[in-house]
């Protein structure tokens, strides 16, 4: 690695840009506290090392910036758990199927106070246009973010933080608008978005993705398929569509000047041209309403230009590094986001690998070589974010260099000039040349999503990882550091060998499943809805997975996330109790987010054959009637308490699956859905004593009789519900109907719950 590390030495801003970001890294964390600084102080007057200075400035530099952020987004209790009247002005406008959400700005309640921060709120079932830059009054009921609380969990409530949103909520009625006026760049995104909707939805989807930064219209089948394939950096508006963007006006401004001799003499050609691009690309991003991670995209392909075009006087390793500086000076959350370290990783380690690119003269080399080129990004972009990408997405992109291949040149040369032209002509009231130009767009979209849909059905097309073991990422970055210095120094096949040999290594142990050594229940906290998992040392069974149908993150990608974080990809089966959002909406993004589930468990009731059709086909189902006995792997035994077959009542809560699984240790478990009243007398006379139970019906009154409850006499009740759920979910008389039966009470609107089942008994866990 010798000569990558003189390389890395000849950047003299790499230490003190690193310590930079490091010390905001620690302020932003909050892993690194006032209380320390007086051991640093005498550190660095004994060291005196210069990027010390530095990660001394960046910590302090986080810290105030956040106290300043966190006083911005202070809001009292008056503002949540109640019904308010506001009046606003429209940021920002996210349209799906299920919902609408407003980014919601300068916010004055009726009786006059002002919210300094921005809120989120979400309608429901309207069909009134709003658009950005619109005031508004209206009616929301406000809550503060909360993360729920489990094994690992998206950090929504930071996410939001960094937004400057203090408060989300939901929209009560009509919303009023009292002002139509919108900005002229708004005007302009309207004209383009009413052109793309005479496109098929997958073309609209990915145009309006590239276009408008809007990826909310994509399919979720073919945003599924970018992302296992490693290109769903083609539908964001990153570092490579902004270079893109630049690179098709720099030629453009080349070929323009250079038609003129007298021009070529009296204007510095390239600087031009450059200027031309770097601005084209501004637009481009300008019209897209400049969202953060295309900031971003922009000052670091900003900071490529600069290095390339001073690279004879300046190592252009070292302008990335001082753009990094910059780039977390102007915004510190910067520091935690994925999309700047993505760009900033796949930037330099293409310019490293331009720096040692031969010139040629020969137009037709060049040619030539912009071919190649385009060839080696893909491959060398894709290998420098591998260990980000895996860490952060837990996805192994087996079909990575293949699927960029043949689209980063599709979306280069075809996609992208054609909806920037189209953009143009919409823009300025060519629309029926739009639309033509658009079609065009769309057809390349259409084919390279023929193109990703199949390479998501080889062998390995979906590849999930386990989402522990975060030292491995590193240790395979430097063996990628490694690999990439011998093939700097021209030693090919050492080089092959160690990426190789590395990827193998790094495959094989990320693909491989924890061992289970005993019987474990996990329940999820997924809000208000049901989803849990029994780990038996050689079956995994997933019981329940809520959402709302058509949801890209639910209770399916809940628990897909927590079971990669525990080592498992698979499940052995999924039990699905009956056909309601809450307890099965999630079925279809759960089957999206693990490497496999073998088999379907599911009540032989009508209302089930029409619900789970779609699903049924994809895997096979075990349909399970009142009376079945079976055991798991010749050890676990499963009893079929509830419904029978054929059951068509009026309430679908009663054709709830319910089972009662003896383990091989003796214990006694109970899964009983939305079981109401009726069916719990219909099955007392076989149910047992229990040890642990998921409260039926999320403890809701129509459930949980007592005589139920003095028969099955459970020592561990466990209530799924959301956190301060408007149902009121466990009813108090419920709760207390159980615990004057001995009963502990464990509800996942407190977190995560998690159970060990011992030869001498049970014991929980609620660590999250």
């Amino acid at each position: 690695m010798g000569t990558l590390f003189t390389l890395l030495k000849s950047a003299p801003l790499l230490l003190p840009s690193l310590a930079w970001v490091l010390g905001l890294s620690l302020a932003c964390l909050d892993v690194f506290s006032w209380f320390y600084m007086p051991l640093l102080l005498p550190l660095l007057w004994w060291w005196r090392q210069t990027w010390l200075y530095f990660l001394l400035a960046g910590f302090v530099f986080g810290v105030s910036s956040l106290a300043w952020q966190t006083s911005q987004l202070e809001v009292d209790n008056s503002w949540f758990n109640q019904k308010i009247n506001i009046q606003a002005t429209i940021d920002d406008v996210r349209q799906t199927a299920q919902y609408t959400r407003l980014k919601l700005d300068h916010i004055q309640r009726d009786d006059g106070q002002v919210l300094n921060a921005k809120i989120n709120v979400y309608v429901y079932h309207h069909g009134q246009t709003l658009l950005p830059d619109m005031d508004i009054k209206l009616r929301v009921k406000l809550h503060q973010p909360r993360n729920k609380k489990n094994p690992t969990y998206f950090d929504y409530e930071q996410y939001l933080f960094h937004q400057g949103v203090a408060l989300v909520g939901s929209v009560s009625g009509k919303v009023e608008i009292i002002n139509h006026h919108i900005s002229w760049l708004e005007q302009g995104r309207q004209k383009i978005r009413h052109v793309l909707t005479r496109l098929d939805d997958d073309q609209q989807g990915i145009l309006l993705a590239l276009l408008l930064a809007d990826r909310s219209r994509i399919p979720l089948g073919i945003d599924d398929a970018f992302a296992a394939s490693g290109a769903t950096h083609l539908l964001a508006i990153s570092g490579l569509h902004m270079g893109l963007v630049a690179g098709w006006g720099f030629i453009l401004a080349w070929w323009l000047i250079t038609r003129r001799e007298s021009w070529i003499v009296r204007f510095p050609v390239r600087t031009f041209a450059l200027t031309a691009g770097m601005l084209l690309a501004f637009v481009y991003a300008l019209l897209a309403g400049f969202p953060i991670p295309a900031q971003r995209a922009f000052l670091m392909l900003l900071a490529a230009v600069l290095a390339w075009s001073l690279r004879a006087t300046l190592m252009p390793l070292n302008t990335m590094f001082a753009a990094l500086m910059l780039i977390t000076l102007i915004d510190p959350a910067s520091v935690l986001s994925v999309s700047l370290w993505l760009s900033f990783t796949a930037t330099s380690a293409l310019l490293i690998w331009a720096g040692r690119q031969p010139k040629v003269e020969s137009m037709y080399a060049k040619a030539w070589m912009w071919l190649k080129g385009m060839f080696w990004v893909s491959i060398i972009a894709s290998l420098a974010t591998l260990p980000l990408i895996g860490y952060v997405f837990e996805r192994l992109p087996a079909w990575s260099l293949l699927a960029n291949t043949l689209l980063v040149p599709l979306y280069a040369f075809w996609v992208l000039p054609l909806a920037l032209l189209g953009e143009f002509f919409a823009l300025w009231g060519g629309s029926s040349w739009a639309v033509h130009i658009f079609e065009w767009s769309g057809w390349g979209i259409s084919w390279g999503n023929q193109v990703l849909l199949w390479i998501h059905t080889l062998p390995a097309g979906s590849l999930w990882l386990r989402g522990v073991l975060p030292w491995l990422y590193v240790l395979f970055a430097v063996f990628l550091l490694l690999s990439g210095s011998f093939w700097y120094q021209s030693k090919r096949w050492m080089s092959a060998s160690i990426l190789l040999i590395s990827l193998g290594l790094y495959a094989v142990v990320m693909l491989g499943e924890a061992e289970v050594k005993q019987a474990q229940l996990y329940v999820w906290d997924v809000g208000q809805g049901a989803s849990s998992l029994l780990v038996l040392p050689d079956f995994k069974l997933l019981i329940d997975v809520s959402g709302k149908r058509g949801s890209k993150f639910n209770g399916g990608t809940i628990a897909a996330q927590n079971m990669r974080h525990l080592g498992w990809l698979h499940a052995d089966a999924v039990l699905l109790s009956h056909a309601q959002s809450d307890h099965a909406g999630g079925i279809k993004r759960l089957l999206a987010s693990l490497n496999g589930v073998h088999e379907l468990w599911l009540a032989d009731v009508p209302k089930n054959h029409a619900y789970f059709a779609e699903v049924m086909n994809k895997m096979p189902v075990r349909w399970l009637k009142k009376g079945d006995n079976f055991d798991i792997k010749g050890k676990n035994h499963v009893k079929v308490l509830w419904p029978p077959q054929g059951y068509a009542p009026r309430n679908n809560n009663n054709t709830s699956l319910v089972l009662e699984i003896t383990l091989i240790t003796g214990q006694k478990l109970l899964f009983a859905g939305d079981m109401e009243a009726p069916v719990e007398w219909e099955i007392l006379n076989d149910i047992q004593p229990v040890d642990v139970m998921l409260m039926p019906h999320h403890g809701s009154k129509t459930s949980s009789t007592p005589a139920f409850v003095d028969k099955v006499q459970p020592k561990i009740v466990i209530a799924q519900t959301g956190y301060k759920n408007h149902y009121g979910f466990p009813k108090a008389e419920v709760v207390k109907r159980y615990q004057n039966r001995g009963a502990n009470i464990i509800n996942t609107a407190d977190g995560a719950v998690h159970i060990v089942f011992k030869g001498d008994g049970v014991s929980f866990n609620k660590k999250w």
